[in-house]
């Protein structure tokens, strides 16, 4: 391997981990890789295609950047955290005379999860000695300080489709009780993080992992019988946890009063809100404001018109929070339009059908999670986000079009 190649894939290697222990590195990092990708352009190492795999993420950054023209109140700063959007798929644009190693950045992943996890026991304990023997120091955003519970989430069920499909370097290896042990331990995570969509879609990835399995011997009918009883089974062991039991049966009943009186709920529910009822009030105005502006809002003026729809509905101090849509097609549609909504609907539409054509069973589940995630959480508004989804979105891509011989994922 020539050698501005070598070093490229180390520091890429290093950055799939090093950046989810501190997020400060992810910007310092790509702008290395950058460079490298460069000299070894220069050095004819490589080579610069501008191909499918980075025109429609560019697009998306544009059209966010020209919302700040039409927004009411620009915030210029936000697109900031949005400069991945170019960066990572222009950086998988430099085609090397190898393939991106896949399976070493999941391991430097799944390595970082492990940190993530002792710095998350570790805050919990500092918590708990602050704060005295207090249960929700264990829970949620006390466990979870380094990232947001949702994105920890993510991360952790993403190691979980690496080490059940064996294509984690290192691991895959090793006999599969190793792999269980950590999947045992990602999965006992989400009692901790509470995430009600972390739980949904790390009980799918179960299933389907499942049900592909037993499909070959069982058959396509048996199987899918089977991953409905496992699924059914998965959710009620998920609601032993008082927590995870009390969010889910908030969520039923809060929906089941919305779905019959939907005006009167968004304008009746009393300071403080819950986590659901509150997510149920932002969709609702989210979806006047699409109605209201097909175009957005703009970068800057979606939180000043929910703010304004939460005061006039007599929310003041979850006005005053500055609260997101909690729903990424949502928030695409309150920021830039519809417009921007066929483009976010067309790029993972394109990644599920060659994901499908290539049979690649692990980067379709990583996409299935990712719309999970997508439907409670705005997923791409935070670093956190952007920089994991359009990393992995934009590596496994960059394999399939570039060396369509190399190894599936």
């Amino acid at each position: 391997m020539p050698r501005i190649e070598r070093i490229y894939h180390y520091v890429l290697i290093a950055f799939c981990g090093l950046w989810l222990l501190l997020k400060a590195l992810a910007g310092p990092l790509l702008i290395v890789l950058m460079i490298l990708a460069l000299i070894g352009n220069r050095k004819q190492e490589n080579q610069f295609k501008l191909t499918k795999l980075s025109w429609p993420w560019i697009a998306f950054f544009v059209l966010y950047a020209f919302s700040l023209f039409w927004a009411l109140t620009p915030d210029a700063a936000v697109l900031e955290r949005k400069l991945a959007f170019i960066a990572l798929p222009l950086l998988f644009t430099f085609q090397w005379k190898n393939p991106v190693p896949i399976a070493k950045m999941w391991l430097a992943h799944t390595l970082a999860c492990l940190v993530l996890i002792a710095i998350a026991y570790y805050d919990a304990i500092m918590c708990q000695l602050t704060l005295g023997n207090s249960v929700r120091c264990f829970s949620t955003t006390y466990f979870s300080q380094v990232h947001h519970p949702s994105y920890f989430s993510a991360f952790l069920i993403f190691s979980v489709i690496g080490l059940l499909f064996q294509k984690i370097a290192w691991f895959a290896e090793k006999p599969r009780w190793v792999s269980w042990i950590l999947i045992t331990l990602f999965t006992f995570m989400h009692f901790h993080l509470g995430t009600l969509a972390g739980i949904i879609a790390l009980v799918v990835v179960f299933v389907a992992y499942i049900s592909s399995s037993l499909s070959k011997s069982w058959g396509l009918l048996r199987s899918l019988s089977t991953g409905l009883a496992l699924f059914i089974i998965g959710v009620s062991l998920a609601l032993q946890s008082p927590e995870i039991k009390a969010d889910a049966l908030n969520a039923f009943g809060f929906t089941k009063n919305f779905i019959a009186k939907p005006n009167e709920f968004v304008q009746s529910r009393k300071e403080p809100l819950q986590g659901n009822e509150l997510r149920l009030i932002l969709w609702t105005a989210s979806i006047q404001e699409v109605v209201a502006h097909p175009f957005g809002l703009g970068l800057g003026g979606m939180e000043a018109a929910l703010k304004s729809k939460l005061i006039a509905w007599g929310y003041p101090q979850q006005a005053q929070k500055e609260f997101n849509p909690h729903n990424q097609f949502l928030q695409v549609c309150n920021e830039i339009g519809l417009l921007g909504l066929l483009l976010l609907c067309f790029i993972l539409f394109r990644f599920f059908r060659k994901a499908i054509f290539q049979k690649a069973k692990a980067s379709i589940l990583f996409a299935t999670v990712f719309l999970v995630f997508c439907i409670f959480e705005s997923m791409l508004q935070r670093e956190s986000g952007i920089v994991f989804f359009l990393c992995w979105f934009c590596a496994f891509e960059s394999n399939w079009f570039n060396y369509p011989s190399s190894e599936t994922t």
